[in-house]
């Protein structure tokens, strides 16, 4: 892929890559408001009786509460950040709609849990599913990402043929 040297997407494409990333930053803003809402105030609040609560919840560790040192966290998510910030690059130069807005929402939501790790040093939960997890919305953001660009790639690399040595012929 030849990132510096691909035609720059059209003004069409533009103003909808523009409205995605509206969005992405919009979400962005939302999560970092409850993040600090729920971190000063620390409150919990029941939406639908014991299944979904908003409450405030520090994780210090990785996905799912699973520890790791923080200095190699840190570093980890940078390396993450920049090599995804190379590909919605490429993706933009492409004009790539889609693939631009996954990649916005992965990075926002990665670089906003990324600001509560070296502010806090542990990031920021709210969302308290019952018999799951305790999540943010960056979190979402991260796994509709990935979950969009794993379902818009889904069938389309085709398997490769193989030939058959004897006759010299494609398989059947």
């Amino acid at each position: 892929m030849n990132l510096f040297f691909s035609p720059i997407t059209s003004d069409l494409n533009s103003k909808k890559i523009f409205f995605l990333n509206l969005i992405t930053v919009f979400l962005f803003v939302i999560d970092r408001a409850a993040k600090k809402i729920f971190f000063t105030i620390g409150e919990e609040y029941f939406v639908l009786g014991q299944w979904l609560k908003l409450k405030l919840a520090l994780n210090p560790g990785i996905a799912f509460g699973i520890g790791f040192n923080f200095y190699a966290l840190v570093i980890i998510y940078f390396l993450i950040l920049i090599f995804l910030v190379w590909f919605l690059i490429g993706a933009w130069r492409k004009g790539g709609l889609s693939a631009v807005f996954y990649l916005g929402l992965i990075i926002a939501g990665a670089f906003s849990n990324l600001l509560d790790r070296l502010y806090i040093g542990q990031v920021i939960d709210y969302i308290d599913v019952r018999y799951f997890s305790v999540f943010n919305l960056a979190d979402i953001m991260i796994v509709l990402g990935v979950s969009g660009i794993l379902l818009k790639n889904i069938g389309k690399s085709q398997p490769a043929k193989v030939e058959n040595i004897e006759n010299n012929q494609p398989a059947n």
